[in-house]
């Protein structure tokens, strides 16, 4: 609705802040969606939220390989970043751009942080997004992330479904949860199996080959 010639003005809150943006190669993640038991780990989590949804009334949700896979690897990453760039995990986010639609397909994922004052302009972010520091980055995150410090515990429980309504597999708070301020999804829909495999399965992930 168009403001009255009287009020020309809207309220405004300015924030300072910065991220790192990152993209997945669409050729090497369109084999790995392709594989049946990457579909399969996925649509383990779409039926999961399908039952709690139903028992109160509500819809259900397609959860894709990629998604659970961006999602899974945006708080790998966060929990890594928070001891090198100076920030605390409640004062990074995650911003997830995917879609599985040909128009207009995406596997994006934005770590950042924004806040009123100079916090935002640390300058860490930044920092970490150089290539040599975003690779270490990388292989730490990936790297931790084989080995839960509950394992085989947490592996083993995301068989059957646990954390926020039964919707992650093998997640937890000893590997992939994040304060819910930073989480799009309120740390639903995480599954450290599709980022690095499973103990039955080591090349189920994404990352199973990353070193």
């Amino acid at each position: 609705e168009p403001l009255p010639s009287s009020q020309d003005w809207l309220p405004a809150y300015v924030v300072k802040g910065e991220g790192i943006y990152l993209e997945l190669d669409p050729a090497q993640l369109a084999a790995w969606e392709s594989r049946r038991e990457v579909q399969a780990r996925a649509q383990r989590i779409t039926d999961q939220y399908g039952k709690f949804t139903a028992r109160r009334g509500g819809q259900g949700r397609a959860l894709t390989p990629r998604f659970v896979l961006l999602h899974t690897l945006g708080h790998l990453l966060i929990n890594e970043l928070v001891f090198t760039c100076g920030y605390s995990s409640a004062s990074l986010r995650e911003r997830l751009y995917v879609s599985t639609n040909a128009e207009r397909e995406m596997a994006g994922l934005l770590i950042y942080t924004a806040a009123g004052d100079s916090e935002g302009t640390m300058g860490g972010l930044v920092r970490m997004a150089r290539p040599d520091n975003l690779r270490a980055v990388f292989v730490s995150a990936v790297s931790g992330a084989r080995w839960c410090s509950t394992d085989p515990v947490c592996m083993e429980a995301g068989e059957q479904g646990q954390g926020p309504d039964s919707c992650n597999l093998a997640a937890c708070h000893g590997c992939a949860l994040l304060p819910e301020t930073s989480c799009e999804e309120f740390n639903r829909f995480l599954d450290r199996g599709l980022v690095i495999g499973t103990f039955t399965d080591p090349t189920l992930g994404y990352f199973s080959t990353f070193s």
